[in-house]
């Protein structure tokens, strides 16, 4: 392709590396915004678990898509949103009344759980992410929830009977549950006619399941070298890894 006019960036395991964003991936960002590229984020974060870390005032970003693209803003205009319906929250509200498994909620601008859970709670601090206010689940009912992100061995049947929910995972164990048809290229496309910028003209560059739909889909797609086999197999170009100048070396093939 041309030079991209936009890059829509993964942030876990694509810019960031255990939540530390590499001096060499700061370089490059840098670079293509010097370079007139415009920069978004495309995560399945909810924004308070990236706004408060010490990097992200040193990334010029000029857009976000989150929560898997259920949410999209730039500063403080929503460009895209999607709620998950109200019957699958009162389901999940009403599971977990018997059945106490971890739920973390997100709204446009709140993120809380149902519960403690010191496991997940390390690696939250281990991410350098804060770990959420715990209220009752039946909070969600009164507002609306973008995303749940819940973690566990045997939750098959809660996943399965789930009504009206896409469901991806980004790590092993580790789902995220977002609105029905909703996927990071559909919170994507509406930033894109916000900008006035084709498919064509974007890149995409990511490392896990959640971001297929995106590369697939983008004018040009970069895989990183971490990146599961079906993320690669679904990239124009496969980087090195993240620990290995992957973010600098997918900006140089990008732009030279």
């Amino acid at each position: 392709m041309n030079t991209p006019k936009a890059i829509f960036f993964d942030l876990d395991g694509t810019v960031l590396s255990t939540g530390k964003l590499p001096d060499s991936a700061k370089e490059a960002i840098n670079y293509a915004k010097k370079k007139g590229v415009l920069l978004f984020t495309a995560t399945g974060r909810h924004r308070k678990e990236f706004e408060n870390m010490p990097w992200f005032p040193d990334i010029p970003f000029d857009g976000f898509v989150t929560m898997n693209g259920a949410y999209s803003f730039i500063t403080n205009k929503t460009i895209y949103k999607k709620p998950i319906n109200k019957e699958a929250i009162s389901w999940v509200v009403e599971y977990l009344a018997s059945n106490p498994m971890y739920c973390m909620f997100c709204e446009a601008k709140d993120i809380y759980a149902n519960k403690e859970d010191e496991i997940i709670n390390a690696g939250q601090i281990a991410y350098g992410l804060r770990v959420p206010p715990i209220r009752d689940p039946k909070t969600a009912l009164n507002g609306d929830v973008f995303q749940i992100v819940t973690f566990g061995k045997d939750i098959g049947d809660f996943l399965h009977q789930l009504p009206s929910c896409t469901i991806t995972s980004w790590n092993e164990n580790c789902y995220d549950i977002v609105p029905e048809g909703i996927n990071k290229w559909v919170g994507i496309l509406p930033m894109l006619d916000h900008f006035g910028l084709k498919p064509e003209e974007v890149a995409a560059i990511g490392d896990g399941e959640n971001d297929i739909e995106m590369l697939e889909n983008a004018g040009y797609s970069i895989a990183m070298g971490n990146g599961i086999n079906k993320v690669k197999q679904a990239a124009n170009y496969v980087t090195t890894h993240i620990d290995d100048d992957g973010i600098l070396n997918a900006i140089k093939h990008l732009l030279g």
